[in-house]
C-alpha cells in the first residue's frame, strides 16, 4: 500500500509548484557562461581573413585526436611593399562524434583562431553532420560569433595563478634556505626527533 501512496504523494506535492521546463522555442532560457555544450567556429578578423596560422597546437593536443589540419603557405605583400610569407589552413576538419568539450584545443591556440560557440539550436540528424570542415567552422562563427566566449585568451586568464609572493629571485641571498635560517633548521631537526620518539614508543605499544 504505501509503494502506492509514495509516488502519489509525491506527484501531489510536484502539482502545486511552478513548472521546471520552458516552453521553447517560445521561451528560450539564458545559457550558462561556462556552457560546454556548444559547438565550434573558426574566428575572423575585421577583413575577413581567417585568424588560424596552421601551428597545429590544437591537433597535437587534442586527447581524442579529432582535428586534422593541412597547412599551406602564401606569400603575402605587406603595405610597405615588402613580402611575408604567411601560413594557413588549407584544410581544417573537426569531429564532434568523438568530441569530449575539455577546451584544450581553444585554451592552446595562440590566435584565438578555434572559438567554443554556446548554440544549443543546432540539430544533426547523421554522423557526417557532425564533421566540421573549415567552411563550416568559419560559418558557425559568422552565425554565431556575438555569443562567442570561450577563447584561447579568456580561458588563460581565468586558470592564471594569482601570484601574491613576487620575492626577487635575482638576490639569492634574500631567500631562506635551511642552511641560511638556522633556528628553523634547529626546529625542524627537534620535531623530527620527537616524531621518532612518539614512533618508538607507539612501537612498545604494539
Amino acid at each position: 500500500m504505501l509503494n502506492v501512496l509514495k509516488p502519489l504523494f509525491v506527484s501531489i506535492k510536484n502539482f502545486v509548484k511552478p513548472p521546471m521546463t520552458s516552453n521553447y522555442p517560445l521561451e528560450v532560457r539564458e545559457i550558462p557562461t561556462r556552457y560546454r555544450g556548444g559547438t565550434f567556429g573558426l574566428s575572423e578578423d575585421e577583413e575577413g581573413n581567417i585568424n588560424c596560422i596552421a601551428c597545429l597546437l590544437c591537433q597535437n593536443i587534442c586527447p581524442s585526436q579529432i582535428i586534422t589540419i593541412i597547412r599551406a603557405v602564401e606569400e603575402k605583400e605587406l603595405p610597405d611593399g615588402t613580402k611575408k610569407k604567411i601560413t594557413y589552413p588549407k584544410e581544417f576538419i573537426l569531429d564532434l562524434n568523438a568530441c569530449m568539450k575539455c577546451e584544450l584545443c581553444v585554451q592552446v591556440c595562440p590566435t584565438d583562431a578555434i572559438v567554443m560557440l554556446p548554440s544549443i539550436e543546432t540539430g544533426y540528424f547523421s554522423r557526417e553532420e557532425l564533421i566540421l570542415d573549415k567552411e563550416k567552422l568559419l560559418n558557425n562563427w559568422r552565425k554565431y560569433k556575438m555569443s562567442g566566449w570561450a577563447t584561447g585568451e579568456s580561458l588563460r586568464a581565468e586558470q592564471d595563478p594569482k601570484k601574491q609572493d613576487n620575492t626577487d629571485v635575482s638576490n639569492k641571498s634574500l631567500i631562506p634556505t635551511s642552511a641560511k635560517d638556522k633556528e628553523r633548521f634547529i626546529e625542524i631537526i627537534k620535531n623530527a626527533s620527537k616524531l621518532k620518539r612518539v614512533k618508538k614508543l607507539f612501537d612498545g605499544i604494539r
